[in-house]
């Protein structure tokens, strides 16, 4: 079985999730295609409250370019579950994240999800270097220096 990542420090990302009927497969346990869409849910919640609710996405922007998904427990449909997401690195170009689908109850870890975003420029549509606005925001919000 795989192992949960380390965190390095406290998740400061909770998203409450609502698991929906159509999330729950034939054995009553939520489908591994629904993780994707709860952990998108997270990273929208981060980042809307690490730029304090406004993104202007038609700027240059950030898109996923790499998702790996560990499925460590079954989750079923009654249990009270929620997403934690953090920035565990910041490259020139690129935004990694950590995060974890949590049972709220007893702290069990479902799933979890480290991802690689892309900073992008929507006009050119080539890859940018991560703005200094946004290395500021972002390690602000983590209570970091820098990452």
């Amino acid at each position: 079985m795989k192992e949960i990542a380390t965190v390095e420090r406290p998740f400061r990302c909770h998203t409450a999730i609502q698991m929906r009927f159509n999330d729950i497969d034939m054995l009553g346990h939520l489908n591994n295609t629904s993780y994707f869409e709860m952990f998108d849910l997270g990273k929208n919640d981060y980042f809307v409250k690490v730029k304090h609710g406004y993104i202007e996405w038609t700027k240059p922007s950030l898109m996923i370019v790499h998702m790996g998904i560990d499925f460590l427990a079954q989750t079923r449909f009654y249990e009270h579950v929620e997403v934690l997401t953090q920035c565990t690195r910041l490259g020139d170009k690129s935004v990694h994240m950590l995060q974890q689908l949590v049972n709220v109850d007893s702290g069990e870890v479902k799933c979890q999800c480290q991802s690689v975003l892309c900073y992008f420029d929507i006009e050119t549509g080539t890859p940018a270097s991560i703005s200094d606005e946004w290395r500021h925001d972002i390690a602000a919000y983590e209570g970091v220096d820098s990452l």
